[in-house]
């Protein structure tokens, strides 16, 4: 052991080396320890209960080891070792030990660099309130792999590194920098700062030792810093579940949770231990129900174990909180530069399930890929997601560019997120008027509710205050857009304009996965994302306010990447493809329910003729799907079999102005239903036309056929449905139904069969022989790839917003809406003039909002469209008796308002004007209005859905549930720790 010139004028320090089963690591450690610049001054090692060489291993080099038991853990260890130190010194427990001496804790997998512990003595010298010291950590045995530079814990109790996955040392993070803790693993700590707190936690005896005491130090008002000079190399083998834990529960996952939760709870600020308490508790069962829908039960055991553990004894908690009081010197809002962003775990927690989801689904397409090409059914491995992972980053995923490298190819690189950055630039653009204050809202989109819990309400009750008031069962598209709204911290008005104004861009981003499972040409892929994306804003779907429709568009393309694991033949089984179809087609048709029409007709119709040259389980499966949302959709996929013409509804209002699909029929193939603010039919005449040459190409004409099957069908059932009409909810009056959908869909059908042609053309053209093939398919090809250009083009500068507005939360005036908010059994009357047409709408607290629209009744008491009618014509006395016995305290007419309708209302006996701002609305109101009228039937559906809604909701979340479990990938690896091979 080689030992510096001058070793008089540095600190004493001791080693001290823990092992247990670390034969295999423990050389590298000796010859670390060998070579190092700086010797420690003593060394004591501590084993518990090898079964290897491991005593063997240390004794022949440091002399006699301290043996303890199995279950002894890391601190207690150490605990031991100082103890038989002190006792070779003759110094007893009350000895004073001051602050030149040090402890350098090391594990038996690690290997400190060789000048390691030379530039922590350095780094301690700097700063006498320095108390603990850490290295850099790297992955073993000499790899350039960062694994921790300091770290740091989240409220929720993750061990937080400001590290990204894989990142490599060059140098980053450099300089003396103060953390919140360091690995223990070549550890410098002062002696006398150890014995002050107490050493190591002994409930942590495995994971999560460094951030407690870490953290007590910081309290203590001493710091803890990292040597950006120092390293080692660290196997981290009980984490990564090499070896066998003995000293914590065998679970890996529980025993890192279990000591999370625990450092958490024991060391935060008093005032905030009830908010942590909540936090941690909720959010561990939403863990476990994470890990059991990614098929980890082992994981979803463990976080239950954890949790009851510690959260379940507070007396636990607060006897370490009672023994942390009294050495805290600094208060908690001191420390908070120590920590990271409180939304660090959620943005984290996305990361990693997207990117385990990502691993699994590339997973299962490396597979299909290997067994289409041997014939064969190949596994799914650890070596096959790394290989699809090397070819995706190669691809578009996110990577450093060298200096000076240009634009074009920094694009070439991200595809994907080019696309999605110049989409959402345009959508800002686009959407310019409709930015800012108020609730989105025209056509047939009723602007949102004040928040989440109004929807999640919407959809639990069993009766309603809307209009005149209901029982029916709200559409379950409520609970979809509950369910974003809540993830966007609550707010309803957020999750609507994300829909409705960044549509474009989430639809891009399907229908490039879509496009990825059947093209390989990144060029042909970014096409069809980008043509696939404007559709709901050329078709008029965004400016008619159709949020159905646009809802609808965004998730389609995940049916695709969803269902073609289903005809894949080297698939042992289909189950798991049928229900992530079917949970994607339950989404779709919540939004827009003539979905499922579609669906059945595709599976009873066209595919079969596919299938027959495929694999024949497929077709079960598909049967599966498409009857799976009827499942996961009840109760309201009962109320539509007795109502089959809410088939035609979708979320939103009844547009009364939609025109009949028989008078704009020639449009359809274009994706166009005349709708306000839709773009020129021609603008996509160009992606008609390449589907229609893409026949042409006989390599990939199954492909393109089944394209054109889905259009045919799509085509043939708005052409069935073009007369057809829907009731007005509230009026009893019929529209005619709005056929977005099926236009959508043939249109990107059209999409796919253009894109399939195009995939790898350019290549193919150029190895055939000249002909007229070459010109018609060049001609055809530039026109459709200027096709998205134009319409992004038109989009950006030229799209009307159409139907849709900003305007505030209510269109009545503050006292109207205070006064029916107090009472909901009265409301007002807000009647429109479209020409010769007069529209009503009875308002109820602060009015309609989306989601009322599903439970109002269709019908109206007898004689309300006459009485509507008098008022604006031929007004008589006993209307304002009318008007009181239904309850109405206001008439509201909304600018630009008929003067003759405010002279007849105003020539009304009994009505007295009411204080508004003309140039927004005219308003009287009604005397004596008395509580709201029953709608003449007391109940709207069977009493077995009214009188259990309850069970019903809670069939509905379990049904869910399974089928969330059973469609999901089981993801490679433990949750958060996985294992690797020595």
């Amino acid at each position: 052991m080689s030992s510096p010139v001058d070793t008089s004028s540095r600190p004493t320090v001791a080693a001290v080396i823990v092992s247990h089963d670390g034969a295999r690591w423990i050389p590298i450690l000796l010859s670390a320890i060998h070579d190092s610049s700086v010797a420690p001054d003593r060394v004591r090692c501590v084993d518990t209960g090898s079964t290897d060489a491991s005593p063997s291993l240390l004794s022949a080099q440091f002399g006699p080891v301290v043996d303890a038991p199995s279950t002894t853990g890391f601190g207690s260890a150490v605990a031991l070792a100082l103890a038989g130190l002190d006792a070779d010194a003759g110094l007893d427990a009350d000895a004073d030990i001051g602050s030149s001496a040090w402890i350098w804790l090391l594990h038996d997998d690690c290997a400190p660099a060789s000048d390691a512990l030379e530039r922590l003595l350095e780094t301690a010298a700097t700063d006498a309130s320095i108390a603990v010291v850490g290295c850099r950590v790297r992955s073993w045995p000499r790899g350039r792999r960062l694994l921790e530079v300091g770290v740091s814990v989240t409220g929720t109790g993750r061990r937080e590194t400001g590290l990204e996955p894989g990142e490599y040392d060059q140098g980053q993070l450099g300089g003396v920098r103060t953390v919140l803790a360091v690995s223990t693993a070549g550890m410098l700590v002062r002696r006398d700062v150890w014995e002050q707190l107490g050493g190591l936690e002994p409930r942590l005896p495995l994971f999560r030792d460094d951030l407690d005491f870490g953290w007590r130090v910081a309290k203590a008002g001493l710091r803890v810093v990292v040597a950006p000079d120092a390293v080692v190399f660290h196997a981290e083998a009980s984490t990564r579940g090499v070896r066998r834990i003995v000293s914590a529960p065998a679970n890996p996952h529980r025993a890192d949770r279990q000591a999370a939760l625990f450092t958490v709870l024991a060391n935060c600020s008093a005032v905030s231990l009830p908010w942590q308490y909540l936090r941690l508790s909720v959010g561990s069962l939403v863990r476990a129900l994470g890990y059991l829908v990614g098929k980890l039960p082992s994981a979803a055991g463990g976080e239950i174990a954890a949790v009851s553990a510690v959260v379940l004894r507070p007396d636990v908690v607060l006897r370490a909180r009672s023994e942390r009081a009294g050495r805290t010197q600094v208060p908690a809002r001191q420390l908070r530069g120590l920590f990271p962003p409180w939304w660090t775990p959620y943005r984290d927690g996305f990361d990693a399930v997207a990117s385990r989801l990502s691993a699994s689904s590339l997973a299962a397409g490396a597979t299909a890929a290997a067994g289409a090409g041997t014939g064969g059914h190949a596994r799914p491995g650890r070596r096959a997601v790394a290989d699809v992972n090397a070819a995706l980053m190669a691809e578009d995923a996110v990577v450093e560019t060298a200096a000076g490298t240009s634009l074009a190819a920094w694009v070439r690189t991200r595809p994907l997120l080019s696309l999605v950055v110049v989409l959402v630039a345009g959508s800002l653009v686009a959407g310019r008027g409709l930015l800012g204050g108020g609730l989105l809202q025209g056509g047939a989109l009723l602007p949102a509710p004040a928040g989440a819990g109004d929807w999640w309400q919407l959809y639990g009750e069993s009766s309603h205050a809307v209009g005149l008031a209901s029982d029916l069962v709200t559409a379950p598209y409520v609970v979809a857009l509950a369910t974003l709204a809540t993830v966007l911290l609550g707010s309803a008005g957020r999750a609507v304009d994300l829909v409705m104004l960044l549509a474009v861009p989430l639809a891009a981003i399907g229908a490039y996965a879509a496009a990825r499972r059947l093209m390989a040409s990144v060029g042909a892929r970014v096409w069809v994302a980008a043509t696939y994306a404007l559709l709901p804003v050329s078709s008029g779907s965004v400016t008619s306010g159709h949020v159905g429709t646009v809802a609808a568009a965004v998730v389609l393309p995940w049916l695709i990447v969803a269902a073609m694991p289903m005809f894949d033949r080297t698939a042992p089984a289909r189950w798991r493809p049928m229900f992530a179809t079917g949970l994607v087609l339950s989404v779709v048709c919540a939004f827009a329910p003539v979905a499922w029409l579609l669906a059945l007709v595709l599976v009873l119709v066209g595919l079969p003729l596919v299938v027959s040259r495929g694999p024949r389980r497929a077709l079960a499966a598909m049967a599966g799907a498409v009857a799976l949302p009827v499942v996961l959709l009840a109760p309201w996929s009962l109320r539509v079999a007795a109502h089959p013409s809410l088939l035609l509804t979708e979320a939103g209002l009844v547009d009364a102005s939609t025109h009949p699909v028989s008078g704009v029929a020639w449009q359809l193939p274009f994706g166009r239903l005349a709708a306000a603010g839709a773009a020129p039919w021609w603008l996509s005449a160009g992606v008609l036309g390449a589907a229609l040459v893409a026949i042409l190409r006989r390599d990939r004409r199954a492909g393109v056929a089944v394209a054109w099957l889905v259009a045919a069908v799509s085509l043939a059932v708005a052409a069935a449905l073009a007369q057809s009409t829907v009731t007005v909810p509230g009026s009893g009056r019929a529209a005619f139904a709005w056929l977005g959908l099926p236009a959508v869909v043939a249109q990107a059908a059209a999409v796919l069969a253009a894109g399939m042609a195009g995939d790898g053309l350019p290549a193919r053209l150029a190895t055939a022989s000249f002909g007229l093939r070459q010109p018609l398919v060049a001609v055809v090809g530039v026109v459709a790839l200027l096709s998205p250009v134009a319409g992004l083009a038109w989009w950006v500068v030229a799209a009307p917003h159409g139907d849709l507005t900003r305007h505030g939360e209510t269109p009545l005036p503050a006292y109207m809406a205070d006064a029916l908010a107090s009472d909901t059994s009265h409301r007002a009357l807000v009647l429109r003039r479209n020409g010769g047409d007069v529209t009503y709408q009875l308002i109820v607290g602060d009015g309609l909002r989306l989601g009322d629209d599903s439970v109002i009744a269709d019908a109206q008491p007898a004689g309300l469209d006459d009485l509507v009618a008098d008022l604006l014509s031929e007004p008589r006395p006993d209307d304002v008796r009318r008007l009181a016995a239904l309850g109405v305290s206001y008439v509201v007419l909304p600018a630009p308002a008929s003067p003759a309708d405010v002279a007849a209302l105003d020539g009304l006996a009994g009505l007295t004007r009411a204080s508004t701002n003309s140039q927004q609305l005219a308003g009287w109101q009604v005397p004596d209005a008395g509580g709201a009228q029953s709608l003449p039937s007391a109940s709207q559906h069977p009493s077995f859905l009214t009188d259990h809604r309850t069970w019903w909701l809670g069939g509905e979340a379990v049904g869910w549930i399974v089928a969330l479990v059973l469609a999901t990938p089981a993801l490679p690896g433990r949750a958060g720790i996985s294992r690797v091979e020595p």
